[in-house]
């Protein structure tokens, strides 16, 4: 971080003083993402600049207060105020909406009782334009406030961010100081460039804590879906440390599945007391139950099912349960204890409650750092008399569940409810198991393969998640049903916006009992007019549907003809759900004839169809997050190329003003001495002529004019006069070349796009460099040989191009100046090829210009990266990296054209530049 005294004072009334602080904020912002190192840097450049006593940084808090986020203080003058806090009526709401509506800026001078203040004008234009500053009577509150503060004068100027007021750049001083308009240009400058500092934290922010919340959910999916048996412990402690918390139950229904009807029993029916079939996790602290209560449980308090008897089953982030009037019974459970806070997370599974997921927090201690007493609880009428710090202690209070924790929630209690539902099949597999060892050899035969079968869909799925590449999905999951159920086919079918679709994934097993002619497989189209009427019909109730024999249940003519094209005779289709969404079908198809579906298979069909279903949403996810990226990079790159075009665009603009001012300044007495020449000229011819006739009339000139006449050497001033004459208006006329040859390459008056003259845009620019082609004592000069062809007028940016031009030259130029040869080895003469001529493209004229130097070339592809932003191959501190850049932007995105550079090594580099003669205008 460069210390205060390291940063030089500028002064705010030159376009430099303004452009450098610009430079230097810029610079901070690039060097760090990080919002703290930026406006640490940027309140001591702007002290430095201003020469007061202190720049600080004010950010508002959501109630309207605010606190000193980063100061800069000049020899301890004035106190320091970081990291204190002002309450919102410090700053009265009609100064605040000033700063927004208007971007008012305003000037305090104490001892003058002067308030000033200065608007941004047209703030939907992009040259945004200061008014004057216009001065009032200050309020005498104010003056009090400033004079407590020991401040005698104060600029403070509003930091937008998104159209709200972020924060104030204030400049506080301890003698009373003239502002001047410039002051305020340049704090303006400064708040724009912290809006667009504030945007790029916030984003950065964004990523991390999306990056953040994604580890935490795949830390514990991971945990969750470990083991094929559900280990729950590690992953509630998982959860309750990814929300800070001190303690958490996880409540889940145990045993609710019933043999004989095939069923689960409710939430609510296992929560009631006595029952048995309920499980409780617990970590950490935990609520204290009265022994007099009949509910041993929290979660058998009334309270969650009456919450959540509408079946919205979104996350109830409780900030304080003792500000709940429907809580009050839940409260004596935590009175013994310092838990303030509760997370209800319910856990359902395709519109199913099975459980409860809850986060406990403590009441913590705050404590507010304030700039001076004030009473927080009526509005201040008066100024205070101290800004020492003052601190604000409170006990008991609550910790605020916010908004990306709730986020959190939902998504941690989707793969709480997917493990708890994995967890369910496997009771139920349990229970079959407990009840074979109750009956015949058969049935425990049956239900041994039943096990099996069920061992083989944790196989599927775990083989489902070895990938998030959708095709593999399918493939594989197509592949594994198939071999383990010994079915003919299975294919995965999607639905299209109609509710048609087509089959997205395919698997044939080979068989010799049937032949397959129906040509059934992936990219089939199927559309179901029963399905597109119904949009999804018994699937969107998430029915799975089995048929033995298509012939025996009752379809219509058509349908049957349908299935018989394929080839279908059995089939058992299961709906795939993403999200809450119908995605698609499992199908499972018998083609050798009919076959008897067991419930086991169609269970297992039905399961693996809800698995895919998570695999799709993860896919999809992850697509999803990595076109996130992509776009935050290529957002990223944008802004940092419209930077480096700013950047190189000012610079140009500056240069062909100081040119075309130049060339106007030379040009008044140039076109003087041009106009007077004229009549020099006449007067020397009328002075000659009457010397000659006073020479006729005295051909005897006395003894003093003949000395006088052979002194001054007469006969060869007479001689050499008219010739000094026709010398200086060769003279004056080459200045005036130059001058136009100036004009020509700034170009200022031709903005728009018109026919020109390449060739005086060349010989413009080769002039304006011609002081570096020339030899001096440490180089032999560079020789430019120009091979013009006959180009017509061409349709162009004439700045832009001139530009071009310059950048290129000036590249050659550098190159040929760096370039040394052995001494060994034949002298080496510096030339530029400047060549010209008409060429072609898809039956359009263009004009091609080649600039080639036989310096020493580029090695390997950096002739391929010379137009990158920010690339240069010069050394540290001799190039920028944008001019080439900027070039590269004007011939091909502004000309429609080509800009190409070929180079070799120990040859040399040439640049291709071709552009339109006349360039197509479109519309729309």
């Amino acid at each position: 971080m460069k210390n205060i005294t390291d940063i030089p004072t500028l002064n705010l009334g030159t376009g430099m003083a303004q452009e450098t602080l610009l430079r230097r904020i810029t610079h901070s912002i690039r060097q760090s993402l990080e919002l703290e190192d930026i406006i640490t840097a940027t309140t001591a450049e702007v002290r430095s600049l201003l020469g007061t006593d202190r720049v600080m940084i004010y950010r508002f808090n959501g109630d309207q207060s605010g606190q000193v986020i980063a100061e800069s203080i000049y020899e301890n003058r004035l106190p320091s105020l970081l990291g204190l806090n002002f309450p919102a009526d410090d700053i009265p709401l009609h100064a605040r909406e000033m700063f927004i509506q208007s971007r008012v800026r305003s000037v305090v001078n104490v001892d003058s009782q002067q308030i000033g203040q200065s608007s941004v004008s047209n703030l939907a234009r992009e040259d945004n334009r200061y008014e004057d500053i216009y001065y009032r009577p200050v309020d005498p509150c104010h003056v009090e406030y400033l004079t407590a503060m020991g401040v005698k004068s104060s600029v403070v100027a509003p930091i937008i961010h998104e159209d709200q007021l972020w924060g104030l750049l204030v400049s506080h001083h301890s003698q009373a100081r003239e502002v001047v308009e410039y002051e305020l240009d340049a704090m303006q400058m400064v708040v724009e460039q912290l809006s667009v500092a504030i945007a790029h934290s916030n984003l950065l922010a964004q990523t991390r804590a999306r990056a953040e919340r994604e580890a935490i959910v795949n830390r514990i999916a991971t945990l969750l879906h470990s083991l094929p048996t559900i280990v729950l412990e590690p992953a509630l402690e998982a959860a309750v440390t990814a929300f800070h918390g001190v303690g958490g139950r996880l409540c889940l229904r145990d045993n609710a599945f019933d043999l004989i009807h095939s069923t689960f029993k409710s939430l609510p029916e296992c929560l009631i007391p006595g029952s048995d079939r309920i499980r409780v996790y617990t970590y950490g602290q935990q609520p204290v139950i009265p022994e007099s209560n009949i509910y041993p449980l929290l979660e058998q308090y009334s309270v969650w099912q009456e919450h959540y008897k509408t079946g919205k089953y979104d996350v109830w982030a409780i900030d304080d349960i003792y500000q709940n009037p429907n809580l009050r019974i839940v409260q004596l459970a935590f009175k013994p204890t310092k838990i303030r806070s509760i997370l209800m997370i319910p856990l359902h599974y395709r519109q199913q409650l099975v459980g409860y997921l809850s986060i406990f927090r403590n009441e913590i201690d705050t404590e507010t750092l304030w700039a001076g007493q004030f009473d927080p609880d009526n509005r201040q009428l008066y100024p205070r008399l101290s800004f020492e710090i003052w601190r604000e202690s409170k006990h008991g209070q609550p910790q605020n569940w916010t908004h990306e924790e709730i986020e959190l929630a939902t998504d941690i209690s989707k793969h709480f409810a997917s493990a708890i539902q994995q967890y369910e099949l496997y009771q139920q597999v349990q229970g079959f198991n407990d009840s074979l060892e109750k009956q015949v050899q058969k049935r425990t035969l049956e239900m041994r393969r039943t096990g099996e079968q069920q061992q083989a869909v944790f196989g599927v799925i775990n083989k489902i998640r070895e990938s998030l590449d959708t095709n593999t999905i399918f493939q594989t999951t197509t592949k594994e049903v198939c071999q383990l159920i010994k079915a003919d086919r299975v294919s995965v079918y999607r639905f299209s916006a109609d509710w048609g679709g087509e089959f997205v994934g395919d698997f044939e097993a080979a068989s010799p009992n049937w032949f397959n002619e129906s040509k059934l497989g992936i990219n089939t189209i199927w559309n179901d007019t029963y399905l597109q009427d119904t949009e999804g019909g018994r699937y969107r109730y998430n029915e799975t549907f089995a048929v033995d024999d298509i012939y025996k249940m009752g379809f219509a003519p058509c349908h049957v003809d349908n299935l018989e094209q394929f080839q279908i005779h059995a089939f058992v289709l299961a709906p795939i759900f993403v999200g809450k969404k119908l995605w698609g079908l499992l199908c499972s198809y018998q083609h050798s004839g009919p076959r008897q579906w067991k419930e086991t298979e169609i269970n297992f069909i039905s399961q693996i169809a809800g698995q895919l279903g998570v695999a799709i949403q993860q896919a999809n996810l992850l697509i999803k997050t990595q076109q996130q990226a992509e776009e935050i990079t290529h957002a990223l790159h944008n802004l940092q190329a419209t930077q480096a075009q700013l950047i190189q665009t000012e610079k140009m603009s500056s240069l062909g003003q100081l040119v075309a001012g130049v060339a106007h300044e030379i040009n008044n007495p140039v076109n003087f001495i041009c106009g007077n020449l004229v009549h020099i000229n006449e007067y020397s011819e009328d002075l000659m002529k009457i010397l000659n006739l006073y020479q006729q009339e005295l051909s005897e000139p006395s003894d003093e004019i003949l000395e006088a006449s052979e002194e001054i050497d007469l006969e060869f001033l007479m001689e050499d006069f008219p010739k000094t004459l026709s010398s200086m208006k060769v003279g004056v006329d080459r200045i005036r070349q130059i001058v136009l040859s100036l004009r020509s390459f700034s170009r200022l008056d031709e903005a728009e796009m018109k026919d020109v003259n390449i060739h005086e845009g060349i010989d413009s620019t080769l002039l304006i460099l011609q002081h570096r082609l020339k030899a001096r004592p440490e180089n032999k000069g560079i020789e430019v040989i120009k091979e013009y062809g006959n180009l017509p007028l061409v349709d162009c940016y004439a700045g832009q191009l001139n530009q071009v031009f310059m950048n290129v030259l000036s590249n050659a130029i550098d190159a040929l100046e760096n370039y040394r040869v052995p001494e060994s080895e034949t002298p080496h003469h510096c030339q530029i090829t400047i060549k010209t001529r008409v060429g072609e493209v898809n039956n359009i004229k263009t004009a091609i210009i080649t600039i080639a130097d036989n310096g020493p070339g580029m090695v390997g592809g950096l002739a391929s990266r010379v137009f990158d932003p920010f690339f240069t191959t010069k050394p540290v501190g001799k190039g920028t990296g944008l001019g080439l850049s900027i070039s590269y932007q004007i011939v091909v995105e502004k000309h429609s054209g080509i800009l190409k550079c070929n180079s070799q090594p120990g040859i040399g580099t040439e640049f291709w530049i071709e552009i339109p003669i006349k360039q197509i205008i479109t519309e729309g």
